[in-house]
Protein backbone atom coordinates (compact mmCIF):
# COMPACT_ATOMS: atom_id res chain seq x y z
CA UNK A 1 0.00 0.00 0.00
CA UNK A 2 2.95 2.33 0.62
CA UNK A 3 3.93 2.25 -2.68
CA UNK A 4 0.40 3.04 -4.20
CA UNK A 5 1.09 5.87 -1.77
CA UNK A 6 4.04 7.11 -2.89
CA UNK A 7 2.56 6.70 -6.76
CA UNK A 8 -0.24 8.67 -5.78
CA UNK A 9 1.75 11.67 -4.74
CA UNK A 10 3.67 11.94 -7.09
CA UNK A 11 0.86 12.25 -9.84
CA UNK A 12 -1.47 14.35 -7.52
CA UNK A 13 -0.80 18.22 -7.24
CA UNK A 14 0.55 19.57 -3.55
CA UNK A 15 -2.98 20.93 -2.47
CA UNK A 16 -4.09 16.84 -2.73
CA UNK A 17 -1.28 15.54 -0.35
CA UNK A 18 -2.92 16.06 2.72
CA UNK A 19 -6.05 14.39 1.75
CA UNK A 20 -4.87 11.69 0.05
CA UNK A 21 -2.50 10.69 3.37
CA UNK A 22 -5.02 11.09 5.32
CA UNK A 23 -7.28 8.25 2.70
CA UNK A 24 -4.42 6.06 3.61
CA UNK A 25 -4.10 6.20 6.76
CA UNK A 26 -7.56 5.33 7.33
CA UNK A 27 -7.38 2.15 5.25
CA UNK A 28 -4.33 1.34 7.06
CA UNK A 29 -6.43 1.76 10.11
CA UNK A 30 -9.39 -0.05 8.01
CA UNK A 31 -7.35 -2.90 6.60
CA UNK A 32 -3.72 -2.64 7.08
CA UNK A 33 -1.83 -2.04 11.06
CA UNK A 34 -3.19 0.68 12.94
CA UNK A 35 0.23 2.04 13.89
CA UNK A 36 0.70 2.52 10.35
CA UNK A 37 -2.12 4.43 10.35
CA UNK A 38 -1.67 6.00 13.61
CA UNK A 39 2.32 7.28 12.38
CA UNK A 40 0.63 8.81 8.87
CA UNK A 41 -1.96 10.52 10.59
CA UNK A 42 0.66 11.91 13.52
CA UNK A 43 3.39 13.00 10.64
CA UNK A 44 0.45 14.74 9.17
CA UNK A 45 -0.29 16.51 12.64
CA UNK A 46 3.40 17.41 12.98
CA UNK A 47 3.24 19.67 9.82
CA UNK A 48 -0.61 20.56 10.40
CA UNK A 49 -1.34 20.63 13.80
CA UNK A 50 -4.15 22.80 13.83
CA UNK A 51 -6.42 21.09 11.04
CA UNK A 52 -9.25 20.44 12.95
CA UNK A 53 -10.70 17.48 10.23
CA UNK A 54 -7.95 15.70 10.44
CA UNK A 55 -7.62 15.52 13.73
CA UNK A 56 -11.65 14.48 14.17
CA UNK A 57 -10.58 11.48 11.52
CA UNK A 58 -7.66 10.52 13.76
CA UNK A 59 -9.77 10.58 16.95
CA UNK A 60 -12.61 8.60 15.41
CA UNK A 61 -10.34 5.77 14.12
CA UNK A 62 -8.41 5.41 17.46
CA UNK A 63 -12.28 5.44 19.39
CA UNK A 64 -13.63 2.52 16.68
CA UNK A 65 -10.09 0.68 17.95
CA UNK A 66 -11.16 0.78 21.59
CA UNK A 67 -7.45 2.28 22.24
CA UNK A 68 -8.61 3.80 25.67
CA UNK A 69 -5.06 5.11 26.35
CA UNK A 70 -3.79 6.13 23.16
CA UNK A 71 -7.74 8.25 22.89
CA UNK A 72 -7.10 9.73 25.73
CA UNK A 73 -3.52 11.11 25.04
CA UNK A 74 -4.98 12.39 21.11
CA UNK A 75 -7.83 14.05 23.60
CA UNK A 76 -5.03 15.42 26.20
CA UNK A 77 -3.16 17.04 23.10
CA UNK A 78 -6.16 18.01 21.17
CA UNK A 79 -7.33 20.29 24.32
CA UNK A 80 -3.75 21.77 25.03
CA UNK A 81 -3.54 23.19 21.65
CA UNK A 82 -3.73 27.01 21.47
CA UNK A 83 -6.79 27.24 18.58
CA UNK A 84 -9.76 29.77 18.78
CA UNK A 85 -12.55 29.01 21.58
CA UNK A 86 -15.03 27.42 18.72
CA UNK A 87 -12.24 24.45 18.06
CA UNK A 88 -11.87 23.90 21.04
CA UNK A 89 -15.23 23.34 22.40
CA UNK A 90 -15.55 20.64 19.75
CA UNK A 91 -12.68 19.28 20.99
CA UNK A 92 -14.07 19.31 24.71
CA UNK A 93 -17.18 18.26 23.63
CA UNK A 94 -16.02 15.57 22.43
CA UNK A 95 -13.91 14.69 25.20
CA UNK A 96 -16.56 14.75 27.24
CA UNK A 97 -19.21 12.75 25.33
CA UNK A 98 -16.17 10.25 24.77
CA UNK A 99 -15.86 9.88 28.55
CA UNK A 100 -19.63 9.40 29.09
CA UNK A 101 -19.43 6.62 26.92
CA UNK A 102 -16.67 4.60 28.95
CA UNK A 103 -19.11 5.41 32.11
CA UNK A 104 -16.48 7.17 34.12
CA UNK A 105 -18.04 9.38 36.14
CA UNK A 106 -14.51 10.69 37.70
CA UNK A 107 -13.16 11.47 33.97
CA UNK A 108 -16.14 13.41 32.86
CA UNK A 109 -15.89 15.85 36.15
CA UNK A 110 -12.06 15.80 35.55
CA UNK A 111 -12.72 16.54 31.89
CA UNK A 112 -15.64 19.26 32.41
CA UNK A 113 -13.03 20.97 35.31
CA UNK A 114 -10.75 21.23 32.60
CA UNK A 115 -12.85 22.91 30.16
CA UNK A 116 -13.88 25.47 32.64
CA UNK A 117 -10.49 26.17 33.24
CA UNK A 118 -9.95 26.57 29.61
CA UNK A 119 -12.97 29.19 29.51
CA UNK A 120 -11.90 31.01 32.62
CA UNK A 121 -8.69 31.12 31.13
CA UNK A 122 -9.14 32.52 27.95
CA UNK A 123 -11.90 35.35 29.53
CA UNK A 124 -8.80 36.54 31.24
CA UNK A 125 -6.56 37.03 28.50
CA UNK A 126 -9.49 39.08 26.92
Amino acid sequence: MRELLTRALKSLTKHKHIRTICHFAQLEYKYGEANCGSTMFENILTSYPTRLDIWSVYLDKTIALRDIPQTRRLFERAVGLKLPMKKMKFFYKRYIDFEKSLGVGGKVEYVQNKAQHYIQQERSED
